[in-house]
């Protein structure tokens, strides 16, 4: 099961949506219990819902907007509400409500591994480097990962350039992507703690 999974259930289970919901001013009974309640919703239109069209789910953890059209649940609601990416949502939850954050869990493959094998892609290397870029620039933005794990990631990057270089198949866009990308590593992981 995935960091991200676990992270999102234990706050399915452990953070009560009417709480959520509370907080963020809408107009629920926080003592409703496993009462379904309508609601209005602010996350459509112009954010003037003048009737109750988003109806809570207590039993399931989550709540549904019949204008938006969508189910959202703790995470994405303080995602929507403050634009925060997912794991910034799950530590702003976590602090709020006093869970401890959750041990990272090592998937099956290494992180090299994983690095690796997404570059086996038949893609140009230049579409290598910037996808590489974003996934490793929002963790380290996001702080997913530990220091080491994000130091493992960027060494992966690194080498797999190095050795793509010095076979001398790569292009010059590659090459300054990967250069820029090293430079943005070595800044970024100096900020995360």
């Amino acid at each position: 099961m995935s960091n991200a999974k676990l992270a999102a259930d234990r706050i399915r289970e452990e953070v009560l949506i009417l709480d959520v919901l509370v907080a963020y001013g809408y107009a629920v009974h926080p003592s409703g219990g496993d009462r379904e309640q309508q609601f209005s919703c602010d996350l459509h239109g112009d954010g003037n819902d003048t009737k109750p069209s988003a109806r809570v789910y207590p039993d399931s953890a989550s709540f549904y907007c019949f204008a938006c059209g969508r189910t959202r649940d703790a995470i994405t609601l303080v995602r929507e509400k403050e634009g925060l990416d997912f794991w910034p949502a799950v530590r702003a939850l976590e602090q709020r409500y006093g869970l401890k954050p959750l041990k990272w869990v090592q998937e099956k493959k290494t992180t090299q591994e994983e690095v690796g094998a997404a570059l086996q892609v038949k893609v140009p290397v230049s579409t290598v480097f910037q996808r590489t870029e974003r996934f490793l620039l929002s963790m380290c933005r996001e702080k997913s990962a530990e220091r080491w794990q994000l130091a493992a990631l960027w060494e992966a990057h690194d080498q797999i350039a190095t050795a793509h270089y010095r076979e001398g198949v790569g292009d010059a866009e590659a090459k300054a992507l990967s250069l820029r990308v090293l430079d943005k590593a070595k800044t970024i992981l100096g900020v995360v703690s």
